[in-house]
């Protein structure tokens, strides 16, 4: 007899052990089951077989979810330290690594019924009876998302008086493979007459076709008019072969990327691709530090490495910290690297996502870019891993658990695979910058810009506006300065393009009665909401909650002001200002379409717009010849944040940002609007200095025992009652201190963001030195878990190991 053990998605430690029927021996460690757990069916993935049976009656497991292995023995040992370092399950870990929708659950699917009880309903039992159909079923999660209270006590009491059935079964997997219908001309076709147009159309458009291979069926009736019934007959006379073939839809993901010849590498690209090729030959592991100022040709270096390992028959993943690069990313390799690559990325429908893995799986994409979940993908034989703009907070996954570090799985699964990790950027992060300096990474340096045609391009010049005296009085509300205006002018006559940069999204951050100083607070969340004129209302930015825009105070009747400066506003003053260029915004309001990134900045590429506005998504690895200005509207966004990193996150988004200018033939320029000018983050990026300003962050952090220098695990309490769970926060801090005394804790104290989503945030911070190590604080986190118990419902514990925000 069979038995094998199963790790589930769910946050539980452990594994748990279930028979194998004779009908599934072919399971396997790292094969996907589906098995019952208590009243729930589940999808987990096998970790280990044995034949010797437990000391208890196991279960059997129900079914496989695929003839292979959906994880492979590298997964599965990297998913393993994800689960022990990020301290969450292995379930939950392996569950990250798969394409969402392969997964069979368990679900309860209601039905309305013929009823004669006429006795009293309420208003929200009447609102459930109006959304569930009698001719079908709907599933309780459907449900819920068109009514919200649709608790299962609620629906169970409709059905003790005959109102609903309610049946429990399975759902299929959302995602699976998807075929479509081929035709070709078949092999030695007979003679044959034909008889109607439409037979003789179909046989004219399969001759004058040049696709020997076939052609899509629907295409083919789309262009004929022909039924499907006019194929068949065809079929049946011999003339077509009908197939049946599987369709990969994530093929359409990516630019094309047109073939370019090589590119000749300058002396320090020289040096950085030998000291890679040289760890790539030694086969063995190794993690680089590529530090290379904005322009320096980075992507290059990638791509010549990248190049020696597929030499050597090996793979490789290439990390971007935004979705709004891999466009741009994939245009670049895939004219070196042609139809070798797969793109993952959250925006993919599942069914791309899913064809995408299965195709990494097999080995048919053995090169995989995409953002922090692409680090997970089933990648084989891998030789390199690409971090690029390693500095990127984006690499951090909160929720849901695995909440882990893309970056530094990188660095682990390099040295699983025994394979080489580049982490590149213009602004590495203290951590990174802290490795290389222990020598645990290899530093290669990039100070210069690449060549142009007219030479050696240079860092642009950067000047300070301050916003303090620079103010036009005629225009007091105007938020572009007379010096940035003039240089946008500038470059507009010249045919040049113009890159802005405003971190707040909307039109006005803040709206405030200035009598009583009242300000629309979101009610579920402790923040104010921010007004969107496109859509004419307030908006949070936390839950999506909306709101109108009252005429003016609720509370005092004076007449309200729109404070503050978001993207809708700057967009609006551009088109104003200047009206007969084309401004495009690019925040999380216009690219929330599937392919809205690629769409704005193909058309910015080709010149079909002047001006690109954005969040930050505008600041990162975008490169544009024809960009020479670049304008930071408010430079101290962020700036003065309670975060010990709200500096360093300042700094790499100013210089990284300003590294967009110049980076051709053309000089380059920035302007940096400001109300603190002798900041000494703004002095730093106004320099370019990034060596003074790692070197006074880094001895400030060895000072306070912060990372680099030491670590933090973040561990955040919530609830839908304030007191209750600073009183759960307040009792479990207390045992763990019981249980080791000499642990340093910070807090509880509420959250700077002390309410999200009706659930108030209590945050208790875990401080280690270096030479602590990191097996014990997981210990004391594991056994406070279990002494406390599971917590009252609608209550949560979640732990953030090295998290990059404290808000």
């Amino acid at each position: 007899m069979k038995f094998v053990d199963v790790a589930l998605p769910l946050p539980l430690e452990r594994q748990y052990t279930y028979r194998v029927p004779s009908s599934e021996s072919r399971v396997d460690v790292g094969h996907g089951v589906v098995v019952p757990f208590g009243k729930r069916t589940l999808t987990g993935i096998v970790t280990d077989v044995t034949h010797e049976a437990p000391d208890f009656e196991a279960k059997d497991i129900i079914g496989t979810v695929d003839e292979k292995a959906l994880l492979t023995a590298e997964q599965l040992q990297l998913t393993k330290w994800i689960s022990e370092y990020y301290l969450c399950s292995w379930g939950e870990a392996a569950r990250a690594s798969l394409p969402p929708g392969v997964d069979t659950v368990s679900e309860y699917r209601i039905q309305k019924c013929p009823f004669e009880d006429t006795g009293p309903l309420s208003d929200i039992q009447k609102q459930l009876l109006s959304f569930i159909p009698t001719d079908s079923t709907v599933s309780l999660t459907g449900l819920r998302k068109t009514v919200p209270e649709a608790s299962l006590d609620r629906l169970r009491g409709l059905e003790s008086r005959g109102f609903l059935r309610i049946e429990r079964g399975l759902r299929a997997p959302r995602t699976r493979i998807r075929y479509d219908q081929f035709v070709r001309l078949a092999d030695g076709a007979p003679e044959h007459p034909l008889r109607g147009v439409r037979q003789q159309a179909v046989m004219e458009a399969m001759m004058e076709s040049d696709a020997s291979s076939g052609i899509l069926q629907s295409r083919l009736l789309q262009k004929t008019g022909a039924t499907s019934s006019t194929i068949r007959r065809l079929a049946d006379l011999g003339l077509l072969a009908v197939e049946k073939r599987e369709i990969d839809r994530s093929a359409r993901n990516g630019s094309s990327g047109k073939p370019t010849s090589r590119i000749e590498l300058n002396e320090h690209q020289k040096v950085a691709v030998d000291a890679i090729t040289t760890a790539i030959h030694a086969s063995g592991y190794r993690t680089f530090l590529l530090h290379g100022i904005t322009g320096s040709g980075k992507t290059e270096v990638y791509i010549e490495s990248l190049k020696k390992v597929r030499e050597c028959g090996k793979s490789g993943i290439i990390l971007v910290p935004e979705i709004s690069l891999t466009p741009q990313t994939v245009q670049r390799f895939r004219s070196r690297f042609g139809n070798e690559i797969a793109v993952l990325h959250s925006r993919m429908g599942s069914g791309e996502r899913f064809d995408a893995w299965r195709r990494i799986r097999s080995g048919q994409y053995p090169i995989v870019i995409g953002p922090r979940s692409a680090i997970l993908a089933p990648v084989s034989n891998l030789g390199l891993i690409v971090v690029d703009e390693e500095h990127e907070s984006s690499y951090k996954q909160f929720d849901p658990a695995p909440r882990y570090h893309a970056r530094d799985v990188a660095v682990m699964r390099a040295q699983l695979s025994h394979a080489i990790c580049v982490l590149g950027s213009a602004t590495p992060s203290l951590e990174s910058l802290a490795n290389a300096e222990n020598q645990k990474y290899t530093l290669l340096s990039m100070p210069e810009r690449v060549e142009t045609n007219t030479g050696k391009a240079v860092l642009p010049d950067v000047r300070i506006v301050d916003l303090r005296t620079e103010r036009n009085p005629d225009e007091p509300n105007s938020v572009i300065s007379k010096p940035l205006r003039e240089a946008i002018r500038l470059r507009l006559t010249k045919n040049q393009q113009v890159i802005l940069l405003q971190n707040r999204r909307g039109y006005a951050p803040s709206i405030r009665c200035h009598a009583c100083n009242w300000a629309p607070e979101c009610p579920d969340c402790s923040v104010s909401m921010t007004y969107h004129k496109v859509k004419g209302h307030l908006r949070c930015h936390y839950c999506g909650r909306t709101a109108g825009l009252p005429r003016s105070c609720p509370d005092c009747g004076a007449a309200v002001s729109q404070l503050g400066i978001g993207t809708q506003r700057v967009e609006e003053e551009l088109e104003a200002t200047f009206p007969d260029a084309v401004v495009v915004r690019m925040d999380l309001d216009t690219t929330s379409a599937k392919d809205s990134h690629h769409k704005i900045l193909e058309d910015f590429a080709n010149g079909k717009s002047d001006i690109l506005l954005g969040t930050q998504m505008v600041a990162k690895g975008l490169d544009f010849e024809r960009v020479t200005l670049v304008g930071v509207i408010d430079a101290d966004t962020g700036l003065s944040l309670p975060d010990i990193r709200a500096e360093e996150r300042s700094f790499h988004l100013l210089t990284q940002v300003a590294g967009r200018a110049g980076r051709a033939d053309l000089p380059g320029e920035v302007f940096f609007q400001t109300r603190n000018p002798g900041h000494r983050i703004i002095q730093f990026a106004l320099r370019h200095d990034y060596e003074r300003f790692a070197r006074e962050l880094l001895d400030e952090r060895r000072a306070l025992g912060y990372p680099p220098e030491g670590k933090l695990v973040a561990v955040l309490f919530s609830g839908p009652v304030e007191h209750q769970v600073m009183a759960f926060a307040r009792r479990w801090s207390q045992i763990a201190t019981e249980l080791d005394p000499e642990i340093h804790l910070l807090g509880p104290s509420a959250s700077y963001i002390g309410k999200v989503r009706k659930l108030y945030r209590v945050q208790v911070m875990i401080k280690r030195g270096r030479g602590d190590p990191h097996k014990r604080v997981r210990e004391v986190i594991r056994r406070t878990n279990v002494q406390i118990g599971t917590p009252p419902k609608g209550y949560r514990i979640a732990v953030d190991v090295d998290p990059v925000g404290l808000l």
